[in-house]
């Protein structure tokens, strides 16, 4: 009841002008749902495990929590978890996919960071700024302060292989990684990927007919680095047919432009699903079938 009452405070504050601006009345259902419902209780605990860590990138520090598999070798392989853009909350779910993957994946240390300038709400922080999180954050010396700290944790746990994942914008900023840092990344799982960021900006613009979409940015686009991406990288793209946020075209073209390189890329749809899919099963079975390939 008590989140019932707190959903309703919330609705009251808002303006009809907002509800149409930001179209916010499918994401107060959403949070609604979310806190009534016994599976964001565990969700939200597992958040708070892992061992927290500052890791080197960029000019700054990136916050984080590492998640360590069964049977640790000298030399594990290396997951690094990114979150979406995140415009309306402190993101933690990636804390709870890394748990998810480390008690799944035998010889893997998993590592959950968070993107330049976003905290948790849990007490950590990455040095950085997150900019209006309309597109704008997938800029170079983002993508570099990323691609550094997977760097130092590859160091640290003098792992055999890094794989990147990533939800989102988080999709995003790993594809430019594949491109911008060829051979850091042996493998990448892309989840409601904005691959093509003009295109998806745009797509914004006319999904929430919200001007902010229309201020130009520096964010580097996938689409236009996947000549760059090495034809070893082995890539698993996941999107839901019903994401309004990302829509599948974005993910068919980038996978098709993977594939006319030469690159090795699967895509799988998830049916009557949206955008928030990086907790969905058949995600978590994906990047287990990526740790697989050879």
């Amino acid at each position: 009841m008590s989140a019932l009452r707190d959903f309703r405070s919330k609705a009251e504050r808002l303006n009809q002008d907002d509800w149409l601006a930001l179209r916010i009345w499918p994401r107060l259902l959403v949070t609604l749902l979310l806190l009534t419902a016994g599976p964001f209780l565990y969700a939200n605990e597992l958040s708070s495990t892992g061992n927290a860590v500052h890791v080197p990138g960029g000019a700054g520090l990136l916050a984080g929590r590492i998640y360590k598999g069964r049977h640790l070798s000298e030399h594990p392989h290396l997951v690094v978890v990114l979150h979406g853009d995140a415009p309306f909350n402190n993101p933690t779910y990636q804390y709870v996919f890394a748990a998810h993957a480390a008690a799944s994946l035998d010889d893997t240390v998993v590592a959950a960071l968070l993107r330049p300038g976003y905290i948790d709400g849990k007490g950590l922080t990455s040095d950085g700024r997150t900019g209006w999180k309309n597109g704008d954050n997938y800029t170079r010396d983002r993508i570099a302060a990323i691609a550094d700290a997977a760097r130092a944790l590859s160091r640290e746990y003098a792992a055999r292989d890094l794989t990147l994942v990533g939800h989102s914008g988080g999709a995003a900023i790993s594809a430019d990684i594949l491109g911008l840092y060829p051979g850091l990344a042996a493998r990448a799982l892309l989840v409601s990927c904005p691959c093509d960021v003009p295109a998806f900006r745009w797509s914004m613009m006319k999904y929430q007919w919200n001007p902010v979409w229309l201020l130009p940015v520096s964010s580097v686009s996938p689409q236009a680095e996947v000549g760059s991406i090495p034809k070893s990288t082995l890539v698993r793209m996941v999107v839901g047919a019903d994401d309004p946020l990302t829509p599948k075209p974005l993910t068919l073209a980038f996978a098709a432009a993977l594939k006319a390189r030469g690159v090795s890329v699967s895509v799988t749809i998830l049916p009557k699903l949206g955008h928030e899919i990086l907790l969905e099963p058949e995600t978590l079975n994906q990047l287990k079938e990526l740790m697989r390939e050879p």
